[in-house]
Parts: C-alpha cells; sequence; structure tokens
C-alpha cells in the first residue's frame, strides 16, 4: 500500500521536471524565430528599393556588339567624362549635366526597372557604367499618355537587354531626357522613334562592358 501511494509523487514531480525543463526550450525557441522573422524582415526591406514598381531582371552579360564604326556621329550630346571614382554612400556629387552621364558613384547600383521614386544619382551612374539606358520624366511636364507610352516601350525594349530605368525627375527643365554613358539627349514630348534610336546606339556601351557584354 505504501509503495502504491509514492508512485503517484514520483511521477508528479517527474512531470514538473519536465515543465521546467521545457519553459526556458520553449523560450529560447521563441526568441529565435522571433530574430529570424526580424531579420528576414531587414532582409527583404534592403532588398526591395523604395519606388520600384516594375523590375527588369537582368541575368546575363549580354549579346555580343560590334564597336561603333569610327567617325560615326551618335544620337545625343557628347558630356564630358568625368570618371568612374566609387565614393561612399551618402556623399553627393556635383556632375557636369542634368541628368549625370558620368562620374563618381556608388558601390551599389539600382535595379533596373520602372519607378515612380527616384533612385539616388549616385546609383543612377553606376547604371550608366554597367551599359544602361536612363529615361528620367518631369512629373508635371509631360502628359499621362506619353508616360504610359514610356513605359511601355521601355518594357519592350528590356526584352532585348533589360538595362534600363524610366524614373521621374522634377530637377531638369524638360520633359524628358535620355541618358547613356557620356550621352545626353532632351526630348520636349515623347518620341519613339528617337528612344529606340538612343537605346539603340548606346545600350551596354559603358566602360564596363565589353563588346556589349556588362556586369549584372
Amino acid at each position: 500500500m505504501s509503495k502504491s501511494r509514492r508512485q503517484p509523487k514520483t511521477s508528479l514531480r517527474r512531470m514538473l521536471q519536465y515543465i521546467w525543463l521545457a519553459i526556458p526550450l520553449g523560450v529560447v525557441g521563441l526568441v529565435a524565430v522571433l530574430a529570424l522573422t526580424q531579420g528576414r524582415g531587414m532582409q527583404q526591406s534592403q532588398e526591395e528599393p523604395t519606388g520600384l514598381v516594375d523590375e527588369f531582371v537582368v541575368d546575363s552579360p549580354g549579346v555580343t556588339l560590334p564597336p561603333h564604326p569610327a567617325g560615326v556621329a551618335l544620337p545625343g550630346t557628347a558630356i564630358p567624362d568625368l570618371g568612374q571614382e566609387h565614393i561612399p554612400e551618402g556623399q553627393q556629387v556635383d556632375y557636369n549635366s542634368n541628368p549625370p552621364t558620368s562620374g563618381p558613384h556608388y558601390e551599389e547600383w539600382a535595379r533596373w526597372g520602372i519607378y515612380n521614386q527616384a533612385p539616388q544619382d549616385e546609383q543612377l551612374v553606376h547604371n550608366l557604367e554597367h551599359g544602361g539606358i536612363i529615361i528620367s520624366y518631369h512629373p508635371d511636364l509631360i502628359e499621362v499618355e506619353d508616360l504610359e507610352q514610356i513605359r511601355e516601350q521601355a518594357q519592350e525594349l528590356s526584352a532585348i537587354n533589360p538595362r534600363i530605368i524610366v524614373t521621374p525627375r522634377t530637377e531638369m527643365s524638360q520633359a524628358i531626357a535620355l541618358t547613356a554613358w557620356g550621352y545626353l539627349q532632351e526630348l520636349e514630348a515623347y518620341d519613339a522613334a528617337a528612344i529606340d534610336e538612343f537605346y539603340n546606339a548606346h545600350i551596354a556601351r559603358g566602360p564596363e562592358c565589353q563588346n556589349g557584354q556588362c556586369p549584372n
């Protein structure tokens, strides 16, 4: 009889031991889950740039392009080259054109695609270095229909080479500006032929490209 009465006490003691052991393990597990979730959230927020509404994915260096024939005039105005220096993030540069076409820039470039909020100039210049074409538009000077056509044309061109960015820019006096490394062309209104010509002449021609093949 006495033995049968002690057994429940032993079982109860063991049960309490298991409970006290499980509580700290559960807390540790909860903390780990929260930390992992927060870390993933921070990583996701860093990977999703502000204002990017349609991303063009670059997954290859591109096709080989022959060099431009000597003496051939390229579309746009040639702008003096300010070099390719990398600068610390946050440092601002006084460029020699608006929008800029070359010069010091951040190590991190903007993602390719269509934006409704402009990336920093110091990022965009790095995109030009990688052979990209940037179409800047003044939201107060461009017609809504023209902006829609620009975005549609950019999507079509991205199927050829996705190194293209469409972005608003209020710090300019014209409605539309096309930029490549060392070249700027201004447009007062949407001109599909001019955009095609500029793109075909300058895409994948940045200083870090070799025969049309560029960094991703």
